[in-house]
């Protein structure tokens, strides 16, 4: 399986179709990834999104859902659902200027859509704050606002940069998760010679489950600016502006980028297979399906006899 196919020379390398998926699919992923972040908060009494278990849960709730998702819409737009990983395609020539654009377009939009319906499946968990009952798990404490109301429940999983880790840190640590995603999604799923095939969408989970493990307790984990946008949307409509708008809130909006160019970089100037071996592996593949056809065939015939 390749997820992510080049398009012929001289057509248009976007379809309505293409931005409807990616459209859909970042809408899903930011609902079902940033609900486990609420979840995992709503549902301990300490709210403790550092507790190894919610951590686990998190990871495991974005990187089983993007895995799904490159599963579902692979064959038809690639199955980007992350700017970077466009910005990715379009500095490799992967994909045109104007289409990467609208790809970005259709991601941060459908982002700010999945953020809003998680607000609003979560909305009942802040309905009893204000009413004198005992702050369980937190939840009012983390989502009230300045003019004493209450916002989207938990700030709906927004990224934010740790109290005791800097600026230049968090930048850092997510150049690196970004790298490690978009490295993987070029090498299994771009790369002739990949060996991935239709497993390339579990690897490109996996990455994903890996970066949360090591990026949540320090920025929430970003590597997605989409998966940033949304909640930080939704959460300034709600209310909750100050804290969604923190210091450090750029870093998801310039890191990820950063990351996936060096990515980027590392598979053109050191793994990107030659046109040559491109075209041995490719007659190798036809071969193999010619082979596998006429295996059939006999089978087929002997049946007959």
């Amino acid at each position: 399986m390749k997820c992510f196919a080049k398009n012929s020379a001289g057509d248009a390398d976007w379809t309505g179709r293409q931005l409807m998926a990616e459209f859909i699919a970042t809408s899903t992923f930011v609902w079902a990834g940033c609900g486990s972040a609420v979840a995992a908060n709503s549902w301990t009494e300490t709210s403790g999104v550092f507790d190894a278990g919610a951590i686990v849960g998190i990871a495991l709730g974005f990187g089983i859902t993007i895995s799904v998702l490159a599963y579902g819409i692979g064959h038809l737009s690639g199955g980007h659902i992350n700017p970077a990983v466009t910005f990715s395609f379009m500095v490799l020539k992967l994909q045109s200027i104007k289409a990467g654009l609208l790809y970005m377009l259709a991601q941060f939009s459908g982002a700010f859509l999945g953020a809003l319906i998680l607000w609003g499946c979560t909305s009942s968990l802040t309905a009893a704050c204000g009413d004198g009952e005992e702050d369980i798990n937190g939840v009012c404490e983390s989502s009230a606002t300045s003019d004493g109301g209450y916002g989207p429940a938990f700030g709906l999983g927004v990224n934010a940069v740790g109290p005791r880790v800097s600026s230049g840190s968090a930048f850092l640590i997510e150049c690196m998760g970004t790298y490690l995603l978009v490295f993987t999604v070029l090498n299994t799923a771009v790369d002739s010679k990949s060996a991935a095939g239709n497993a390339a969408p579990i690897a490109i989970g996996w990455s994903v489950l890996v970066a949360h493990l090591v990026l949540v307790p320090f920025t929430g984990c970003g590597i997605n600016p989409a998966r940033s946008f949304g909640p930080m949307i939704v959460d300034t409509i709600g209310g909750l502006a100050s804290s969604a708008w923190g210091r450090g809130w750029w870093v998801f909006y310039t890191a990820p980028f950063v990351g996936s160019g060096f990515a980027a970089a590392t598979y053109k100037y050191l793994f990107e297979a030659e046109p040559d071996e491109a075209a041995v592996s490719k007659k190798d593949d036809d071969a193999n399906v010619k082979d596998v056809e006429a295996g059939d065939g006999d089978e087929d015939a002997s049946g007959d006899q």
